[in-house]
């Protein structure tokens, strides 16, 4: 049976009125969220203020040629380790070595006729009371004696210049340290000239290191103060270490540096020098602090960070930093009450401390916060918290203090 148009429009019509009336799948309500939580780690912390700085190193040498001629030999490879009197470079001998052989054997000129001059005068002293030989023959022989004798000192001497010419040709490590790439190769030919725009190579210390940095006037007078205190304090305990001072090195003032690439501020070192004056358009004073550098990693002209604390260590509570969260500038933290629900609380923190952040206020000790999963936490609602076993991890979105 055909259809006409409008029965056939009627009919997918209805057909498609009834589809739309059946009854819709029921909803499917998801678990909450699943969530590491952890309570703030409760410890003494000392107060500090960070600056960046720039390492270096305590001694670097320029190695020059002090004489002249052709390189023979190089000793070293480029940027290895090297220790005081190591050979680095040796250049022609043969030269300076019949320079001083021809000097040797003036000397030995000089004394032959020194001694001849000796003996003349021991022969000639008797026939003067005899007038066989005058005053004056006597006397001119004596001074002919008395030059000749110059004459032997001044070849010693110019024996002496040799030898250290000769000694010259081989250029030593003038300390312990790390050596740069060599600028000459061998057969180059190198001058003796100490204004040359470009040493043979340059030689750094790197243990210990230097590291430099401008602190402020208040940091710097508020750690000095305590230092002092904490001295004073120790004398009248008993201890080894006098009142007086000469020197900021003697107040053992702790200095924690870290390199771009370290968690926290894992390096240990003492403030030795503070300029003696401040920088009046600033109100900073250059500063030094001075690194074993153990592990070498430190090196001349590295950018760090550096953390001089101040003050007596106070209670606190921290936090893992990547624990906090930043709302259009406000930082917050996900607590989670006993029902698993989330609260975003503001909170103000301090610094950095090994890994952890100080909440200064907005948060008490026995509060649970998100410490992993932090986008799933929305405000109000719910998750499934699981505890973290021990102390909450100390790395992982930490920033710099």
């Amino acid at each position: 049976m055909r259809h006409s148009p409008l029965q056939t429009a009627l009919l997918l019509f209805g057909l498609a009125v009834g589809g739309c009336s059946r009854p819709a799948p029921p909803l499917v309500e998801l678990p909450p969220p699943q969530v590491r939580v952890a309570r703030p780690v409760s410890r003494e912390v000392t107060q500090t203020v960070v600056f960046t700085g720039n390492a270096a190193a305590v001694a670097e040498v320029a190695i020059r040629a002090r004489v002249s001629g052709f390189v023979t030999k190089v000793h070293f490879l480029d940027g290895q380790r090297v220790r005081q009197g190591d050979p680095l470079f040796t250049i022609d001998e043969r030269p300076y070595a019949i320079a001083r052989d021809q000097a040797a054997a003036e000397v030995d000129k000089q004394a032959a006729e020194l001694a001849e001059l000796e003996r003349e005068l021991v022969r000639n002293a008797p026939l003067v009371p005899k007038g066989v030989v005058t005053r004056e023959q006597y006397e001119i022989l004596q001074a002919r004696r008395d030059m000749s004798r110059a004459m032997l000192e001044k070849a010693r001497a110019a024996r002496a210049d040799a030898e250290l010419d000769l000694g010259f040709c081989t250029l030593t490590s003038p300390l312990d340290g790390r050596i740069s790439a060599k600028n000459v190769f061998e057969g180059d030919l190198v001058t003796a000239d100490a204004t040359a725009s470009r040493p043979l190579t340059t030689v750094v210390s790197i243990a210990p290191v230097h590291v430099y940095f401008e602190a402020d006037e208040r940091s710097v007078l508020l750690s000095r103060a305590q230092a002092v205190a904490d001295r004073a304090e120790r004398a009248a305990n008993g201890g080894s270490a006098p009142v007086e001072w000469r020197n900021i090195k003697d107040l053992q003032i702790p200095v924690e540096v870290a390199l771009v690439a370290d968690q926290g501020f894992p390096r240990r070192g003492i403030l030795d020098f503070v300029d003696v004056a401040a920088e009046a358009t600033t109100g900073t004073i250059r500063c030094r602090a001075e690194l074993p550098n153990t592990d070498e990693l430190v090196l001349p002209g590295m950018f760090v960070r550096v953390r001089l604390p101040f003050g007596d260590p106070e209670p606190a509570l921290l936090v893992p930093d990547r624990a906090i969260g930043i709302d259009q500038g406000r930082r917050y933290v996900c607590v989670v009450d006993a029902d698993g629900r989330i609260e975003h609380r503001t909170v103000v923190p301090g610094i950095l401390d090994g890994g952890l952040r100080v909440i200064a206020k907005g948060l008490s000790a026995e509060e649970q916060i998100v410490v992993e999963g932090l986008q799933k936490a929305r405000d109000g609602g719910l998750v499934r918290p699981i505890p973290t076993e021990g102390e909450p991890a100390e790395v992982g979105g930490a920033s710099p203090g």
